[in-house]
């Protein structure tokens, strides 16, 4: 019975009959040692009509990658052929069940989701893990993740831990247990006069493994109320010293063994008993003591306390002696070189190899935490002084790719103290800039990047030119553009002896030439890097090329190089870069007049990019899904995104997002017909100094701020941003960037010619939106010189335009220019597609393209039953009843 946790008992209950309802969830069970949380994990197993999975915490084994993922999957490694290729290899790999590798730890992530889901198909599922607070971080990582996403699971999942695990899971706390309820537990206990009961209650302050313990601990005396209770030791020191006591009233092998068993991480009998040098009738004793319990070959103790106590009790040298035996006893390389490494107390080169190794391997499973402990502890075991160095280096940079980023600073403060090598140097500069990109502090990130490369460029050429392209990615960011211009002429400095040097050297000299606006020369660059791109495989340097394509103004090269990066990241798992490419992705279909995919894409990487804890992308996401809510005129909508895009832009110096977001709100105000207001957003981007916004990107904005001049006839101090774009979209400028040029031009007073070349150019491009826009502001022209018949040729085509793009306010100022001309276009009920959510819009976009439920489920890192749940409803949505009526429909 558990006394006093009538409603956390209610609220397991509720978590579960949810799962059972395909309403799956998560939570978290919160309390200090002893507090009753393994007893309300055992309350929800009994009731628990299912399957139920466990699994525990063990310090020992906190360093180990997926040791406890191993511990809760055990039993359902018979169903791992059914995941899809790419999940399969990387969960084995993760479980360290085959040579395979792990792309990333999402990919580990979504195959134990799609695990835990077909497990849950026959019955409800229920997954414990206690001790939450010791379990290994690549465990931790995938199973918030999981937990994150079992709404339409038949899955619950309960964990318990004396603190806060990140990822913003529900949590449950247990409070203290009060005076009845305390008074109750002891009571069944033992037979105590109301003076002790009232002492103890007194004493435990509500602690119910308390309440149960310490009467065992007591005097006949005191149990009879004859001798006073001693209350020296505050809980749970109290709790420990009771069961040390325990342990040392024991025979020495009885002791012995439950120092092996608590040293060693899985329970094995067998191996604790080779170990301990002991028999099974040494376990049967600690047995009887009530201290551990024995079954199906795994010695468990009956409580973290014990195994706590056992082995804090014991002589460093028996510890080391332990650690010593088990070595020999354990099976996996990771294994025994931890414990090798538990039983040195001085340097041991040999040791801190095996680590080194261990951490390798680590890496290569995706356990980047795990490797950063493996490497710090090599470190420590290092007799060699520059091996120490390079060791501490390269933990930090494990560290910061697991996301611990001030662990990752202070090895590299300990690693610098100390280092005399340049390429070591080099490398802990490198991932100290990465640190403050990955943080969203850009222009710090630029800075060091910068002067890193310099110093790079004597001992590793390659990676100075990498860091001078981070470094110029990192200033576009902060909003100085013109900052490429002198990166490229360091980039011509180095040596190129091979592609990828040599494309790095191309695209940034290329982008260099352009930003100090002799385009002609840069294009000639930037195509020269684009023809080496084809033999890229990371998604980053992928990206890179879409970039080159942006430049050039090819912008379907461009498109299709930001869908390469997109679709290597999903095929190869590394989610890491997803939000990143993404982006771009979401930039191209925007300007290419297809907002829904720029909205679909946006929110997933929106969602990825705040999970990653990538706060540059997070901004830079919500600046997209404001410019897309701007052009549809969903005010509200478009004012929340831009708001916390700039919030976080103006913390972090982000100024290309600064600009994205205040344009949006421009645009959104021209859209309305609130011109003043757009117009006092364009004059805002173009006085915004590097930091607060980007002046390169931000002269984008002249064709607008001329067209929101013009309605207010406030044409003065148009001139000036006017030349600065004649100059970017002058005559080596793409079709595109001409046709905005010559309508600007022409809403400027230059008359009916630029008028007709914008047409023709936008005819040329892949703008749709723009050609619209021109439409509409030729037809406004005409009516306005009475050419009635001319301008409703072209405001009909700006409507039908606008409709389709789902511009509203667009269609609505284009269908009364119209109606001023004595017609009326019927306004167009929004197509069926728009119903969708954007995650619905992506499934949709898979399925049509040929992909299965598991296919769908695994490029978007989310189970095939949320992909069958979200199909489900789009078949209401549409009307529809197949996948083949779907394929009839036109997806944008």
């Amino acid at each position: 019975m558990l006394y006093g946790r009538r409603a956390a008992c209610a609220a397991v209950e509720e978590l579960m009959a949810g799962a059972g309802a395909g309403r799956g969830g998560s939570l978290v069970v919160l309390g200090e040692a002893g507090s009753g949380k393994s007893a309300l994990l055992d309350h929800a197993a009994a009731g628990h009509g299912g399957r139920v999975l466990r699994a525990g915490g063990v310090q020992s084994e906190a360093e180990l990658p997926f040791a406890a993922l191993h511990q809760l999957l055990r039993p359902l490694l018979g169903a791992l052929p059914g995941l899809v290729p790419t999940q399969r290899e990387a969960l084995r790999g993760a479980l360290e069940l085959g040579s395979a590798a792990v792309g990333d730890r999402f990919l580990v992530s979504v195959a134990v989701l799609n695990l835990v889901s077909e497990a849950a198909d026959e019955r409800p599922l229920l997954c414990l893990v206690d001790d939450a607070q010791w379990i290994d971080r690549p465990s931790a990582d995938v199973l918030v993740f999981v937990a994150r996403r079992l709404g339409t699971e038949r899955v619950a999942m309960l964990m318990a831990a004396r603190e806060s695990p990140p990822g913003g899971l529900p949590e449950l706390p247990l409070e203290p247990l009060d005076a009845e309820a305390a008074g109750a537990l002891l009571r069944e206990r033992a037979a105590l006069p109301d003076t002790v009961v009232a002492r103890l209650v007194t004493l435990a302050g509500g602690n119910p493994l308390a309440l149960r313990e310490l009467p065992a601990s007591l005097t006949d005396g005191q149990l009879a109320g004859r001798e006073p209770v001693d209350d020296r030791l505050p809980l749970p020191a109290r709790l420990e010293r009771v069961f040390s006591e325990r342990v040392r009233r024991l025979p020495d092998a009885v002791r012995r063994l439950l120092l092996v068993a608590a040293a060693e991480e899985t329970g094995e009998t067998a191996v604790i008993l080779a170990a301990a040098g002991v028999d099974a009738s040494t376990v049967d004793a600690a047995e009887r003591a009530g201290l551990v319990e024995v079954g199906g070959g795994i010695v468990a103790f009956r409580h973290p306390l014990v195994r706590s106590a056992a082995y804090q009790i014991a002589d460093p040298a028996d510890r080391r002696a332990a650690h010593r035996a088990l070595a020999a006893c354990v099976h996996g390389d990771d294994r025994v070189a931890w414990h090798r490494a538990a039983a040195t107390a001085g340097a041991d080169e040999d040791v801190a190899d095996a680590l080194e190794r261990s951490a390798e391997r680590a890496a290569h499973r995706g356990g980047h935490a795990a490797a950063a402990a493996a490497l710090r502890r090599a470190a420590e075991l290092s007799a060699d002084p520059a091996a120490r160095c390079r060791r501490l280096v390269a933990a930090a940079d494990s560290a910061r790719r697991s996301g611990r980023h001030l662990e990752a600073c202070e090895l590299l403060d300990r690693a610098e103290a100390g280092d005399d090598d340049p390429a070591v140097r080099v490398v802990a500069e490198h991932v100290r800039a990465t640190i403050e990109a990955d943080s969203g502090n850009v222009l710090t990130a630029a800075h060091l990047l910068a002067a890193a490369s310099e110093r790079a460029a004597a001992v590793a050429p390659t990676r100075a030119l990498q860091m001078l392209v981070e470094a110029a990615e990192a200033a576009a960011y902060a909003g100085d553009a013109l900052r490429s211009a002198e990166l490229g002429r360091r980039a011509a400095t180095l040596p190129a002896d091979d592609k990828p040097a040599g494309f790095l050297s191309d695209l940034l000299q290329g982008m260099g030439r352009v930003a100090e606006g002799d385009t002609a020369a840069g294009a000639v660059l930037l195509r020269r890097a684009i023809s080496v791109a084809e033999h890229l495989t990371e998604p980053r340097q992928v990206l890179w090329a879409g970039v080159a394509a942006l430049f050039v103004g090819d912008e379907a090269a461009g498109r299709a190089w930001f869908a390469r990066a997109v679709e290597q990241a999903r095929r190869s798992g590394a989610v890491g870069e997803l939000p990143h490419a993404l982006e771009y992705a979401a930039e191209v279909d925007l300007v290419t007049g297809r907002y829904d995919g720029a909205a679909a894409h946006a929110a997933e990487g929106l969602r990825l990019a705040g999970e990653l804890g990538q706060d540059t992308s997070v901004c830079r996401h919500h600046a997209t899904l404001a410019y897309v809510a701007a052009l549809r005129g969903a005010e509200d909508e478009c004012r929340s995104h831009a708001r916390r895009a700039l919030t976080r832009a103006a913390a972090r110096g982000l100024g290309l997002v600064a600009t994205t977001a205040t344009y949006a709100l421009g645009l959104l105000e021209l859209g309305l017909g609130r011109s003043e207001g757009a117009l006092g957003h364009f004059h805002a981007m173009l006085a915004a100094p590097p930091g607060s916004g980007s002046p390169f990107f931000a002269v984008m904005c002249v064709p607008d701020l001329v067209e929101a001049a013009a309605r207010t006839g406030r044409r003065d101090g148009v001139e000036a941003p006017l030349a600065a774009f004649a100059q970017i979209a002058g005559p080596s400028g793409s079709p595109a960037a001409r046709a905005l040029l010559r309508r600007a031009q022409a809403l400027h007073g230059t008359g009916e010619t630029a008028y007709a070349e914008a047409l023709d150019l936008g005819r040329a491009s892949d703008r749709p939106f723009d050609l619209a826009r021109t439409r509409l502001a030729y037809g406004e022209f005409l009516r306005r010189g009475k050419r009635r018949a001319e301008a409703r040729a072209q405001l009909r085509e700006a409507v039908h335009a606008f409709d389709l793009l789902g511009a509203g306010p667009w269609a609505e100022r284009a269908r009364a220019e119209l109606r001023v001309t004595g017609e009326t276009a019927r306004k167009r009920e929004p197509g069926t597609l728009q119903q969708l959510t954007p995650q619905e819009r992506q499934i949709v976009r898979l399925v049509v393209e040929g992909a299965t439920n598991q296919q769908a489920a695994a490029q978007l890192f989310i189970s095939k039953r949320t992909v069958e749940y979200h199909l489900h409803n789009v078949f209401t949505k549409l009307g529809v009843s197949s996948r083949t009526a779907l394929a009839r429909l036109e997806v944008p």
